[in-house]
């Protein structure tokens, strides 16, 4: 079970100090923060760090309104990654890259750890923070500045599903073995993913450059929708799409990748996940290469080798249990 999470109080902090006690470890769990409130007296907050992975989990409540300015340098702690915010209750008022968003309880929020944003809470409120390493939430959803500071309300379907679900893996998160959170988290940023997908068409002026994002968006959710489907195609991307295979390759160029090798990355991060999870390790590798979508094993080994340093076999005895040896 998951017994190690970390808590943090300025409740027997004396009151002149808990102001500078929180900041510190505001910074110590999240990133580079200057703290202040306008509000005269004791400040009162807890944090509470869960152990989780890959993207980290920390529920954040405060009684006394607060501002944070994260004006990130070259040396900053966590500045490689990003924030996910959902709003158990209170208000905030987050602005990055010149995008303002209200989070009322229930919405969900993406901040970029990496430049400068500025969030305002209110005098009672409780946020739960995924911290999700920037790389990994980029391949899902291409370029952050398309996200940072857009809302996804409560009221909607996927809103209220991301949220409700990542407030429910908080709540149970001691009762869970590791593997069974590991995977839980990973579902966890999956649905994150499609959520700001979802409102991406909503939020955004129609020009083309945008028009070229939202495009990349859906191309990415019906990818991750049909990863399991060997016989995925540029074709039938962009059949779904309504364009065609050549523009469909610009989208993906435009990030930096191609159709093949956006496939390729998810469909392998997807099986390392499967081979990390000792719930199947007694599936054959094959199996699970299958089950994902490659139709040639000596094909899926040596992608794998290229991209995580070692052999599907050897990876999974390194993610394995470490039994103890008596002496």
């Amino acid at each position: 079970m998951n017994d190690m999470k970390t808590v943090v109080s300025t409740e027997r902090v004396p009151p002149a100090s808990r102001l500078d006690f929180w900041t510190r470890h505001v910074r110590s769990h999240l990133t580079e923060l200057e703290c202040s409130t306008p509000i005269d007296g004791d400040f009162l907050g807890s944090i509470v760090a869960y152990p989780a992975a890959p993207a980290g989990l920390i529920e954040i409540e405060t009684a006394t309104r607060w501002i944070a300015r994260a004006n990130p340098t070259a040396t900053s702690a966590n500045k490689e990654r990003a924030f996910v915010c959902i709003q158990i209750k209170g208000v905030a008022i987050v602005e990055q890259d010149s995008r303002q968003g209200i989070l009322r309880a229930g919405d969900v929020t993406l901040l970029d750890a990496s430049k400068p944003f500025v969030a305002d809470f209110s005098l009672e409120m409780a946020q739960l923070v995924l911290q999700v390493p920037r790389t990994l939430i980029r391949k899902q959803l291409g370029t952050l500045e398309r996200f940072v500071a857009t809302v996804v309300p409560f009221e909607s379907p996927l809103g209220k599903m991301t949220g409700g679900f990542i407030r429910a893996l908080t709540q149970n998160f001691e009762q869970l073995a590791p593997e069974t959170a590991r995977r839980l988290n990973e579902q966890a940023l999956d649905m994150v993913a499609m959520a700001f997908m979802s409102v991406f068409d909503r939020n955004q002026p129609a020009t083309s450059s945008v028009s070229r994002s939202m495009l990349a968006c859906r191309a990415r959710a019906f990818i991750e929708t049909n990863l399991r489907d060997s016989s995925l195609s540029p074709t039938d991307v962009a059949q779904h799409l309504g364009i065609s295979t050549r523009y469909l390759s610009s989208v993906f160029a435009g990030d930096g990748l191609s159709f093949e090798r956006f496939v390729r990355e998810r469909r392998l991060h997807k099986c390392a996940g499967d081979l990390k999870d000792h719930g199947q390790a007694m599936r054959p590798i094959g199996d699970i290469a299958y089950a994902w979508g490659f139709n040639n094993v000596t094909h899926f080994s040596q992608s794998f080798k290229t991209t995580f340093g070692t052999t599907p076999r050897d990876f999974r005895k390194q993610a394995a249990p470490q039994r103890s040896v008596d002496s």
